[in-house]
């Protein structure tokens, strides 16, 4: 509370209702956070029942049926509470992209989303996509329950020709400049319970109102990225540094660039999020990161690294990231808290976990 402000002192039961309403209007991290006791377990989505893979996606509607909290002269163009996940990660994907909060980052936005589906009503957690699954061939990929019309998100968008730097008449290139010479795909999410799903925030890192639908694109050679083999590196790594630097393109981006190719919405560094896979594909990223945690916990529930300037590995902008490192999600209304408040998924601000590690 600002120590500008002056009070006189007022009668007793004020007092109450006043410290009360200050507590609540505390910044989340200044809050009491209760004991993990009874931690809630992320799936893979294929082994949901048909029930549960319904309401998850009855719960993702929903966000984009209520409005947008974020004010307009922070988001322009967000019109429903999906878009304010949109939205922040637009306007933070320059700070938490090729920086060492890449991990812990998404991990709160994956809680705060996580959250709100189930103010929507959805009695489960976040589910994730073990794309490791669907590597071994191109039917795989293509035929994954991830994609399926009814009890999924829909599958790959119409063909539309085009290159990185000779695009049909009208199409934004999402791949930031990477040609995709295996893409099969570029038009909007052409079945399921998204089908012509409309976002309007973005492409790129636009948060005007501009309303154009989500894209797919799928490339099954960028998707290989997203192999065991180079999980298996991943989880290989002896320091988070080294951890989160090579993952950060190998399997995170098999995932983006397989799926959204060089026009699909999952592409696009600052607008991903627009498509829901986005939370399903990070969900196994962190996912990813606990399974390495697990290797040795105690040590690496402390282990975190990486430049707190994009790219900046050689810190010669800035330092490192450090547990004490401040991370955010939302705009005006925001969940703020440390990098050590979500190391630990069963600790801290969290109470998750996963059915399986890698």
């Amino acid at each position: 509370m600002n120590n500008s402000i002056r009070f006189f002192l007022p009668p007793m039961a004020f007092c109450l209702k006043l410290l009360i309403l200050v507590s609540l209007a505390l910044p989340l991290h200044a809050q009491s956070i209760p004991k993990c006791s009874k931690p809630i377990v992320r799936k893979e989505w294929r082994t949901l029942s048909v029930t549960e893979r319904l309401s998850y996606i009855s719960a993702v509607q929903c966000l984009l049926e209520k409005p947008a909290i974020t004010p307009k002269s922070d988001m322009p163009g967000a019109t429903n509470r999906f878009e304010d996940f949109l939205g922040t990660h637009i306007t933070q994907t320059e700070d938490v992209h090729f920086a060492g909060v890449f991990y812990p980052w998404h991990r709160l936005l994956l809680h705060a989303y996580e959250s709100e589906l189930q103010a929507c009503g959805y009695k489960g957690a976040q589910p994730y996509w073990d794309w490791t699954l669907d590597t071994s061939s191109p039917e795989a990929f293509f035929n994954s329950p991830i994609f399926d019309a009814k009890t999924g998100f829909g599958g790959n968008g119409d063909w539309i020709p085009g290159n990185s730097t000779h695009p049909m008449d009208g199409m934004f290139v999402t791949s930031g400049g990477i040609d995709i010479p295996d893409r099969t795909g570029g038009g909007c999410v052409p079945n399921g319970p998204f089908k012509d799903m409309v976002i309007h925030l973005g492409p790129n890192d636009s948060v005007a109102y501009n309303p154009h639908c989500v894209r797919r694109d799928f490339s099954p050679s960028f998707f290989n990225l997203s192999s065991m083999d180079n999980v298996q590196d991943g989880m290989a790594a002896t320091d988070f540094g080294t951890f989160g630097r090579t993952t950060e393109l190998t399997f995170h981006g098999g995932g983006h660039l397989g799926v959204g190719g060089l026009y699909g919405t999952i592409t696009d560094a600052y607008a991903s999020p627009g498509d829901p896979i986005f939370y399903l594909h990070h969900a196994n990223m962190d996912r990813a990161w606990w399974s390495w945690q697990t290797r040795d916990l105690k040590k690496r529930l402390e282990d975190i690294s990486g430049p707190l300037v994009r790219f900046d590995y050689d810190n010669k902008v800035a330092g490192n990231a450090t547990l004490d490192t401040l991370i955010h999600v939302g705009a005006t209304v925001n969940i703020t808290t440390t990098v050590r408040d979500v190391m630990n998924i069963k600790g801290g601000r969290l109470c998750y976990t996963y059915d399986k590690v890698y």
